[in-house]
């Protein structure tokens, strides 16, 4: 259990000392100026191996807003043309012209129905969180390390075991997100991803594509 005061793991005893825990130099450390994709890719990296610094950093960065959602879209134009490109190509039918309209349609329909999923998924883990465990996060502090870290979903490309390997891998992004960002403990953020994924993966199998 965490100390809500003094951000201390305790166990039944414990005696706060009532000040909260001072931020490290490496997350008290200003964002670079300007133009920094290199930065902010560095950072999304960091998030996806379950670094808390990087996940607290990018929290509290308004900039990481725009970022995330710049390689979000990229990660999901990597996607669709990961599973859906070749099947069009293998077309007989399929001449350059309707290549090149099916591309702009598939690319503008992921991106609009992976944002709602985002949305949907990401918005029920801080509801969750925030009604039953006492979450003190904010929606957009949340948000912003999320956006970062959803490239992992990239995984889903790979043959036989992509779409498993990146339930895990977001999972365990959304789960780190969660308990740091949110202010909840480890396992209850476990809880909320993982049975968050499970319903999204479910819908996977049951919906048509």
């Amino acid at each position: 259990m965490r100390c809500d005061v003094c951000g201390m793991d305790v166990g039944l005893a414990h005696n706060c000392s009532g000040i909260p825990p001072a931020m490290t130099p490496e997350e008290a450390a200003p964002s670079p100026p300007g133009i920094a994709p290199g930065y902010y890719l560095h950072l999304a990296f960091k998030i996806a191996t379950w670094d808390d610094v990087a996940i607290r950093r990018a929290a509290r960065d308004p900039d990481a807003i725009f970022y995330g959602a710049v390689f979000s879209a990229i990660s999901t134009a990597i996607i669709f043309l990961g599973t859906s490109l070749a099947a069009m190509l293998r077309n007989p039918a399929m001449n350059g012209d309707k290549l090149f309209w099916g591309v702009i349609l598939g690319l503008l329909f992921m991106w609009v129905t992976m944002s709602i999923l985002f949305f949907v998924q990401f918005g029920l883990c801080h509801l969750i969180a925030k009604s039953f465990f006492g979450a003190t996060g904010t929606f957009m502090g949340v948000m912003r390390p999320l956006l970062l870290g959803w490239f992992v979903n990239v995984l889903i490309i790979i043959p036989v075991v992509g779409t498993l390997a990146s339930a895990i891998a977001w999972t365990a992004v959304l789960m780190m997100v969660f308990e740091e960002a949110d202010g909840i403990e480890r396992l209850q953020a476990f809880l909320i991803s993982a049975g968050i994924n499970v319903a999204f993966l479910a819908l996977q199998f049951v919906l048509p594509h």
